[in-house]
């Protein structure tokens, strides 16, 4: 089993459609850490660990199953996605079909998000893959953020690459479910981080008007766009 997150990323440095990039240090995303792992390489210079906050995107039985001691500085929120799109439905509907039903079931369950993240210091947001509850998660955030559209995709798409390490962690703490194909765990494709892109962008009040719409505070927006964005 691999001893390190094997899809942690820092979301800094993505570039914003109305120019300059956005700031490392403030969102992470990945897979579920395990007891016993070593702390990550590969972040940016300057990027703390442990991270300043924990958004925890698996359901009540995963946490249960494999807790992980993080520090008590670290904020921990267990803030559950799965009951609403529930990706055991997976292998009978597809994966655009369970991302269109968390967006249409679980939108104001996303929109929260910005309000959990810390004032200062990282954010690290994550489920068990880092893939699916959290490519949807990232993507709205990255989107609220002014980041540029194709490279909202492009990020989505760098969790293929590190779905090995993922699936191997995974089966090892007993986390891979029966009935889910390895092809299925592996599976990121463009299509489905495409369809979370198109759905928010689709809103005739842009990502801001779906945002609001589904219950999400411009308030905490605004805090979340000064730290992530600033005068980019």
């Amino acid at each position: 089993m691999t001893s390190r997150l094997a899809n942690l990323r820092d979301l800094g440095n993505l570039p914003l459609a109305r120019g300059g990039r956005t700031r490392p240090g403030v969102l992470l995303r990945s897979d579920a850490p395990y007891d016993g792992d070593l702390d990550p390489t590969g972040l940016p210079e300057g990027v703390s660990w442990p991270p300043a906050a924990v958004i925890d995107l698996r359901a009540e039985r995963e946490r249960v199953r494999s807790p992980y001691p993080w520090p008590t500085s670290t904020l921990t929120v267990a803030h559950e996605l799965h009951d609403a799109g529930d990706l055991s439905r997976m292998p009978q509907l597809g994966l655009v079909a369970v991302y269109a039903s968390i967006l249409e079931t679980a939108a104001e369950r996303v929109t929260a998000v910005p309000g959990l993240l810390a004032p200062e210091g990282p954010t690290l947001i994550h489920c068990a893959a880092g893939k699916d509850r959290t490519g949807i998660v990232v993507a709205v955030l990255l989107l609220l953020a002014g980041v540029e559209p194709e490279a909202v995709v492009a990020d989505y798409l760098l969790t293929a690459a590190q779905m090995d390490g993922v699936v191997a962690r995974l089966t090892a703490a007993g986390g891979l479910k029966p009935g889910r194909s390895r092809e299925e765990w592996l599976a990121a494709p463009e299509e489905a981080g495409r369809l979370v892109v198109d759905t928010v962008t689709a809103h005739p009040g842009g990502v801001e008007g779906w945002y609001v719409e589904h219950g999400g505070d411009p308030a905490a927006l605004e805090r979340f766009r000064a730290r992530f964005v600033g005068g980019a």
